[in-house]
């Protein structure tokens, strides 16, 4: 049942307003926790989508209580904390996950890809990121973090296999990012130049691909 409902959101939100779907999913009824769960995703989603972050972190704030046993609310949770900077909540959140479902390959790799991206604890990254790989070994995202590590690290050529990698997976834009900016400090401009215009075209609103573009440019 919710799960047509939840489709039905996304193209109220594509023809009319990601206000009208949010109004459309609060007029809907959970359930069960699972049904509860995907509900609060959608419309964290939506949310996120319209860079709403204080509204979508206050959502889950207010169903943290509800989700305690839940790895995937935590999860969730934790990317949220991050965005807005609440990276010791983001940290204790993502480990209750992982101590919960000891396997959540994506738990690991948040872990280690914040610290990367903050450019600290860099060894415990490492140890996270390798945990993440050892489960899910083709995952992209969880590449493209092992390679923006040893881009931290200095070792560019070991970034650029990684990333590389994840990119030729699946072209997102905060891997195109990436990818450009390794391309870019190697002195490959054009390269990386052509990357980022290509994933620009899809992804114009990206934050994280405007952020790189201003910074190097």
């Amino acid at each position: 049942f919710i799960e047509s409902k939840l489709i039905t959101a996304e193209i109220i939100a594509k023809k009319e307003s990601i206000d009208k779907a949010l109004i459309f999913l609060n007029g809907l009824k959970a359930n069960s926790p699972e049904e509860n769960l995907s509900l609060i995703q959608s419309k964290t989603s939506f949310l996120t989508r319209a860079n709403r972050h204080q509204e979508a972190f206050q959502l889950m704030q207010n169903e943290a209580s509800n989700f305690a046993h839940s790895p995937e609310f935590k999860f969730d949770y934790a990317l949220l904390a991050d965005k807005l900077h609440k990276y010791d909540l983001m940290e204790k959140l993502l480990r209750e996950a992982i101590k919960i479902k000891p396997d959540y390959a994506v738990a690991y790799n948040a872990l280690g890809y914040s610290y990367a991206d903050r450019n600290i604890n860099l060894e415990d990254a490492k140890k996270y990121i390798e945990v993440a790989l050892s489960i899910a070994p083709n995952n992209h995202y969880i590449l493209d973090s092992m390679g923006w590590l040893y881009y931290r690290l200095g070792k560019l050529d070991s970034a650029l296999s990684f990333i590389q990698k994840a990119y030729d997976i699946q072209s997102d834009p905060e891997i195109a990012a990436h990818l450009g900016e390794i391309l870019w400090v190697q002195g490959k401009k054009k390269e990386a130049e052509d990357i980022w215009q290509l994933s620009l075209q899809s992804f114009p609103d990206n934050e994280i691909l405007k952020e790189t573009l201003k910074r190097l440019h």
